[in-house]
């Protein structure tokens, strides 16, 4: 029989697991923007929201009581420490300060476990081979009083291990700051920034689904999948009418026959369903080179090795300048990674997530309140394939252990990538930042073997990307790569594509688009400010950031 339509036109209140309940109000500012009856000759102010209102409350539909909360403009410490208009370093003891784990100026030292100790008496018999004091910008020595990063203190120690973070104590504590970190990482307000965003929908309601589409994000007359709560309009999946009998997603079926059973597996990178004899029979893998089978095919088993290979791995480039590309590990990692590699990995994914705060306004999801950049940033997971982020990577410019720069990433196999959110902190801004890191990410991409490169774009900024930067609209062979993969958008927004290995990303004029087109963005372009992606806009520009 046919399948009917559900009409979502109104929001339906959900609960979720996610205890962020910071609102940006855009309910009342993408009014202002898009409403043209609504007069009101109000300017948008870039706020924050705190949400107090208890869970029982929002499951009665009781409307919030939202109170302000002071936000520091750009450029000022997010510290009640700091003074107003104060740069304060992004770099892991700048966080460990923050959270009141070390304190700032107190006596540290790098230690070294002499040659020939057991493990039992390692901790009696550790030798100091420096002093210090605990600085945001990372250690000031106390033979020379000069300020370094800890990688630097550590090589003016006269070690050569390569991992400061476990060899530098805090005096107080007896605690190294690797633990510190771990300390940080585990309490209470880092783990509800990671947990999974179980959304949960209010009792009484009709069914489970998804208010939003899959595809486009926005809601209306969706059509609702049978094995999972994903929606989607009938337009965006390319359908003039509505399909005979149950629909299934896309996610929910295997890639390669589009069967839905309970043999079906996950892909480790792009996340879509698979069989494993389907990759017998397609000869989708090469089971005498590959090893153990995580991957729908060969190619997303290829990326997911090269993107791991990268993952914590600091790339010096020029002018004293690094990138990384993160992503976040939990413990069980440990049997294949570096204690000190996934530690100070994680510690990156937090700051990385306090720059992308500091370059956007809050963005809450209207149906679900989740925070979206957040959650993109921790990559969490969820049980709605629209607001799932696993994936996700974080790629970081860095300059002596300060973040200063910040993009997220999901690659779609060699399909395609997306990259949601780009920004730079308010003190580097005009100076090519992210055109470094733009250019860096494209070459990444290129090297891996992605084809395409889509991002969400304001309406009014897609001449520029496409004039400046070499992105063009989404033509209808990506579209159609779009429609069978998640990937991240908002309602208004215009999605663009750049095609990658037509030209390469590190050739003269693929620096040259990127490095006018970012400018134009830092030019024009202020905070994010709203699910639409409408922004505020400066006279001045001295309140941009570099986004979409």
């Amino acid at each position: 029989m046919a399948y009917k339509l559900r009409t979502r036109t109104q929001k339906r209140p959900y609960v979720s697991c996610d205890d962020d309940d910071d609102d940006d109000g855009y309910e009342s500012d993408s009014r202002r923007r898009m409403d043209p009856e609504f007069t009101r000759n109000v300017r948008p102010r870039r706020s924050n929201t705190l949400i107090t209102e208890s869970a029982e409350q929002r499951r009665a539909g009781r409307p919030p009581r939202r109170t302000r909360k002071s936000t520091p403009s750009a450029g000022e410490a997010s510290t009640s420490g700091s003074k107003p208009g104060e740069y304060v370093a992004r770099t892991i003891m700048s966080w460990l300060i923050d959270h009141g784990i070390i304190i700032e100026n107190e006596k540290i030292y790098y230690v070294a476990d002499r040659e020939g100790d057991s493990d039992d008496h390692k901790q009696n018999k550790r030798e100091v081979l420096m002093k210090g004091r605990s600085r945001r910008e990372g250690v000031r020595c106390e033979c020379c009083n000069e300020v370094m990063t800890v990688w630097d203190f550590e090589t003016h120690a006269g070690s050569d291990l390569q991992r400061p973070y476990e060899h530098i104590y805090v005096a107080r504590s007896n605690s190294s700051l690797l633990q510190c970190q771990v300390e940080v990482w585990q309490s209470n307000v880092e783990v509800e920034r990671r947990t999974f965003n179980e959304i949960v929908p209010r009792d009484g309601a009709s069914d489970k689904h998804d208010d939003a589409c899959l595809i486009c994000a926005d809601g209306g007359d969706l059509i609702c999948c049978e094995k999972c709560w994903s929606t989607s309009h009938l337009k965006c999946l390319g359908l003039e009418s509505i399909p005979q009998g149950d629909w299934i997603c896309p996610y929910s079926v295997c890639r390669h026959c589009n069967k839905n059973d309970k043999d079906l597996q996950t892909c480790v990178q792009c996340y879509k369903k698979y069989h494993f004899q389907c990759i017998l029979n397609y000869k989708e893998w090469d089971l005498n080179t590959s090893g153990e089978t995580l991957a729908c095919d060969s190619r997303c088993g290829e990326v997911h090795e090269k993107l791991q290979s990268l993952v914590g791995v600091k790339h010096e480039l020029e002018g004293g300048f690094c990138w990384t590309l993160l992503q976040r590990m939990e413990p069980d990692n440990l049997v294949f990674r570096d204690r000190h590699l996934i530690t100070e990995c994680n510690s990156k994914i937090a700051l990385a997530w306090e720059v992308l705060d500091e370059c956007f306004t809050t963005i809450i999801d209207r149906h679900t309140q989740i925070n979206v950049v957040q959650s993109v940033a921790y990559s969490r997971g969820s049980n709605l394939n629209r607001i799932n982020f696993r994936g996700f990577y974080t790629a970081i410019l860095e300059r002596n252990d300060d973040i200063i720069s910040a993009a997220t990433i999901r690659v779609h196999g060699t399909d395609l990538a997306e990259m949601p959110f780009i920004g730079t902190r308010h003190l580097y801004r005009q100076n090519g930042m992210s055109r470094m890191l733009l250019v860096t990410l494209e070459s990444i991409l290129s090297v891996v073997g992605v084809e395409h490169l889509i991002i969400p774009s304001v309406q009014e900024l897609t001449e520029m990307w496409e004039r400046k930067c070499g992105f063009s609209p989404i033509e209808d062979a990506v579209s159609q790569k779009i429609i069978n993969r998640s990937t991240l958008t908002f309602p208004s927004a215009v999605r663009l594509q750049k095609a990658l290995l037509s030209t390469p990303a590190g050739s003269p004029s693929a620096v040259m688009n990127a490095d006018v087109g970012v400018d134009m963005v830092s030019e024009n372009c202020a905070k994010l400010a709203g699910l639409d992606l409408n922004q505020e806009y400066t006279e001045s520009g001295d309140e941009e950031a570099e986004n979409k």
